[in-house]
């Protein structure tokens, strides 16, 4: 069942870019002669919400992009739901290309720090999904289409520019703030976009979701000061 976006909550945008940025592995289609072919693969996200995959050109799944870009993800939220049918889960439909912006290749080894091992190899390369449809589905019978883009351009650019240094800002704080984040240990802020940070502690991950959305760098730090329940500054 498919509903019109009107008739679900006003946050489905920021609701489904959680649930979205959460996921550090997806199922890949792409087409092998025509056919669908799936594959998965570990990603990890731009900030307006592109995803960012490191792929071998000697991977079915990349001769296919390479002969048809186009493509779709499906992302899994239904993790701890009894019965996943009630559970959230995002597909992105669009084109795949490589692109050889240092600034991705960073963002996905923050993600993914063992892939460092190979990320150099001859034959893998960095590509990009340019997300031109999303397919929301928020739980049993609750599901819609967006159309991109889903993050404001201008905003996603500032957040790229901005990145390095809000980080910076939230790695200078004491390690057991940010360890009273996730539960204890000793964590990194290693992204953070519109939507949340990302941390890391070695090979383990975590993400810290905001309340609400930011709608720029300052209110991003002060949405992480605030779901940080905090008053860093």
């Amino acid at each position: 069942m498919t509903e019109d976006a009107a008739a679900l909550p006003a946050n489905n945008r920021f609701a489904l870019r959680q649930v979205a940025r959460a996921q550090r592995k997806a199922a890949l289609a792409t087409s092998l002669d025509g056919r669908p072919y799936v594959s998965l693969v570990t990603l990890a996200f731009d900030h307006d919400l592109s995803p960012i995959l490191l792929l071998s050109g000697l991977a079915d799944h990349t001769r296919n992009l390479r002969a048809d870009p186009r493509a779709s993800l499906l992302l899994d939220g239904t993790e701890g739901h009894a019965n996943p049918q009630t559970g959230p889960r995002v597909t992105l439909v669009g084109s795949a290309e490589p692109d050889s912006d240092p600034r991705l290749r960073s963002r996905f080894l923050a993600r993914h720090p063992a892939a460092a091992l190979y990320a150099g190899f001859g034959d893998f390369g960095i590509w990009r999904l340019r997300i031109e449809r999303v397919h929301f589905v928020g739980g049993f019978a609750r599901a819609v289409w967006f159309d991109a883009p889903l993050v404001s351009e201008a905003a996603a650019a500032a957040m790229a520019t901005a990145e390095t240094g809000l980080l910076d800002r939230i790695n200078a704080l004491a390690p057991e703030q940010l360890a009273g984040l996730v539960g204890g240990g000793a964590w990194q802020a290693v992204g953070i976009d519109l939507d949340g940070v990302d941390l890391a502690s070695g090979e383990a991950s975590a993400r810290v979701d905001f309340d609400t959305p930011a709608e720029g760098p300052e209110q991003a730090w002060r949405s992480f000061v605030n779901t940080a329940g905090q008053a860093f500054e």
